[in-house]
């Protein structure tokens, strides 16, 4: 059984912590390149941008704190946004995407395009994703078929030649470190 680590943003305060910048980039690339698209970049831009703002985090977030009423992804909305802004006027040389549906895209906050339950599925989706090689395939698949599935853990259990009892401490194990890893990233 793994150790309970340190949160993800507090192993990114430690200097020269490559595995840890590797897994907020795995993380946070595709949310990133989601709000550049919506900002009306197109792909390659897109790209280009949340490699911008990740090179631009490791200035920014060992000394990240939240604040009252401040959510890490406001904040991290708020630097893409503010990046987006700063990269047209860097290529301002460069065609603009067209302007159908760029109206009131100044205005967006992360709430508008991305809202709550979509952002915090994306995130899960791709935390399960980095966490599911720290498991062995037997309590990964009996976490899958009893959380992600919704299928009951006496069913589970049967099917896998287990107890019940073995199906939720899969599950206990998985949101356990789920929770551990990335604390303060998830809200």
């Amino acid at each position: 059984m793994l150790t309970t680590s340190l949160t993800l943003l507090d192993l990114l305060r430690e200097p020269g912590n490559p595995d840890a910048w590797d897994r907020f980039a795995r993380l946070y690339a595709p949310l990133l390149l989601r709000w550049a698209e919506l900002q009306g970049f197109q792909e390659a831009d897109a790209q280009d941008l949340a490699q911008t703002v990740l090179i631009k985090l490791i200035r920014l977030l060992p000394g990240y704190q939240r604040h009252d009423g401040q959510t890490f992804r406001g904040w991290l909305f708020t630097i893409c946004r503010n990046e987006c802004h700063d990269y047209r006027t860097r290529r301002a040389t460069r065609a603009l995407p067209a302007a159908d549906g760029l109206s009131g895209v100044a205005d967006r906050s992360p709430g508008d395009d991305l809202d709550e339950i979509e952002y915090r599925r994306r995130l899960v989706r791709r935390a399960l994703e980095l966490v599911r090689s720290d498991f062995t395939p037997a309590t990964w698949d009996a976490f899958n078929r009893f959380v992600l599935e919704g299928r009951p853990a006496a069913d589970v259990a049967r099917e896998l030649g287990n107890t019940a009892n073995a199906v939720y401490l899969a599950r206990n194990r998985v949101l356990t470190r789920l929770r551990a890893e990335f604390a303060g990233l998830l809200d």
